[in-house]
């Protein structure tokens, strides 16, 4: 049981049985718009951007993504220089057509883990959006640092009836409350393996205004 350091090196990997490893926000690439024969022929595309998990095959190349709503899109052009047969939690912004996908931006997002055993107290946070898609609980949140490395898991707090009351762990670790930046952060609710199907999952995070609640179900 641990918590996943806020450091910025790589997108985070899925290892074996949910546990994740590395930290946030590299970005892969951005090519927002597509330039035609001259300036006046500039145009935007209409990249859609949603969480998606990424594959790598055995040469270390980004070749597949997957969104919550389970379509799966094989990369017209991969990406290099990443870990072998590897899995990564990302947004991606892309442009689908058929199979087939452009990836014209990836940031990477955490995969939280649960930290129910250790004993801190979260700190507050600022919360940008919660919500729910496919199998995943997904957050953008809006740190306040001054560059130091933070950590984040979440706890399984009580179960009352059908609700299993789940919390945010956010330990600031020191940081100084200097300059926002955005973090993005997924729970999977096949983690949450005691909880059964259809069942209600009340997620709290504690901000600087308070305790916050966001009611889900489990698929």
């Amino acid at each position: 049981m641990e918590i996943v350091k806020h450091k910025r090196v790589k997108l985070n990997r899925v290892l074996p049985f949910g546990g994740v490893r590395g930290g946030l926000f590299l970005l892969l690439l951005v090519f927002a718009c597509c330039k035609g024969g001259d300036d006046s022929s500039d145009f935007y595309l209409n990249v859609i951007t949603e969480f998606a998990m990424v594959r790598t095959d055995a040469s270390g190349k980004m070749f597949e993504l997957t969104t919550d709503a389970g379509r799966t899109y094989t990369l017209s052009n991969p990406q290099e220089g990443y870990d072998k047969n590897a899995r990564y939690r990302a947004v991606c912004g892309f442009v689908p057509d058929g199979q087939t996908a452009t990836l014209h931006s990836a940031i990477g997002a955490y995969m939280l883990r649960d930290s129910t055993k250790l004993a801190h107290e979260p700190d507050p946070i600022k919360v940008t959006s919660v919500w729910q898609s496919g199998r995943y609980i997904n957050m953008q949140l809006a740190p306040l640092t001054q560059g130091g490395i933070q950590y984040w898991g979440y706890r399984v707090d009580e179960v009352k009836g059908r609700t299993t009351h789940l919390s945010l762990h956010h330990r600031q670790n020191g940081d100084p409350l200097s300059y926002t930046e955005t973090v993005y952060a997924s729970l999977s609710v096949d983690d949450l393996a005691t909880i059964p199907a259809g069942d209600s999952i009340a997620l709290h995070i504690k901000t600087f205004n308070g305790d916050r609640v966001w009611a889900f179900k489990k698929p």
